[in-house]
């Protein structure tokens, strides 16, 4: 088994701030692990299943490398050589971190940087995770994003 990966870096502080503050009330998992790691993964991260399908399913097969991880017992993408966060689920959305010059794309396309929860809650991708996130919209060009996010992640 692989080792798990260490996500503490400057670059992830905004993300991991929110998911401390999302998750206050949850017994905590260790910070990063496999899927594999934990009883139906699918079902027990407060994530709807189909957003986890899509993350892990869906986005991370199009990747050159296994990104799977729960990182503060949410769902997510995760570069294995160092560390970048880049899909998150979100309840029932999910999150796309992506290079500078697809944000602006993905907005084209449909993707938001913000909603609304019932509860009178709200969620601002450029505020609560940085200004290169967007909202997933099971957009048919998501999958070539995450490829170019790895890539790009890869690289810094």
């Amino acid at each position: 088994m692989a080792p798990n990966i260490n996500v503490d870096t400057p670059r992830n502080s905004i993300v991991l701030a929110y998911l401390t503050r999302l998750h206050r009330d949850r017994v905590p998992l260790p910070v990063v692990v496999r899927p594999e790691e934990v009883d139906d993964a699918y079902m027990r991260l407060g994530a709807h299943p189909e957003v986890v399908q899509r993350i892990w399913d869906e986005l991370g097969k199009a990747l050159p490398r296994d990104c799977r991880r729960v990182v503060y017992s949410t769902p997510a993408l995760v570069h294995p050589e160092n560390g970048t966060i880049f899909a998150l689920a979100l309840g029932t959305g999910y999150g796309l971190r992506l290079p500078p010059p697809l944000v602006e794309v993905a907005i084209r396309r449909g993707a938001r940087t913000s909603m609304s929860y019932t509860d009178g809650n709200d969620m601002n991708t450029h505020r609560d995770l940085g200004r290169d996130w967007v909202l997933g919209a099971w957009l048919g060009a998501e999958p070539r994003w995450c490829t170019k996010a790895f890539e790009y992640f890869g690289r810094l």
